[in-house]
């Protein structure tokens, strides 16, 4: 009986390691040195993780020059269905920064996108 225990220790422990193994792979740091913002969008001082996917706008959404509604200004507005090139994930919040031809143009809440893989019309 004790081996079937210590099997299942065992193999607890092996899933939890790979799950923090494939977690850690969508969330690797961004340098923010490495990414380019447009003119008023904001740094956010937490830092940026990598998307863990591309995204489609599964609905119409403003872009806001900050990672919060509070305190920021819309710099553009995206339509469901739209192809959004997202550059990275806001550190420890649920909001993307997405671009143009490589540069930030803002930020939009991620729970307004969908994983392009799917995405129903």
């Amino acid at each position: 009986m004790r081996g079937i225990a210590n099997w299942r220790v065992a193999s607890l422990a092996a899933v939890t390691v790979a799950a923090a193994v494939t977690a850690g792979a969508y969330a690797a740091d961004v340098a923010t040195d490495s990414l380019k913002f447009g003119n008023g969008v904001t740094k956010a001082a937490g830092g940026f993780e990598t998307p863990a996917a591309m995204y489609i706008v599964a609905n119409p959404t403003s872009v806001f020059s900050g990672h919060s509604y509070f305190g920021s200004r819309v710099t553009g507005d995206l339509k469901r269905g739209e192809r959004v090139q997202v550059l990275a994930k806001v550190k420890g919040y649920d909001w993307v920064l997405v671009g143009r031809n490589g540069t930030g143009i803002g930020y939009v809440p991620i729970s307004m996108l969908s994983p392009a893989d799917q995405y129903h019309p």
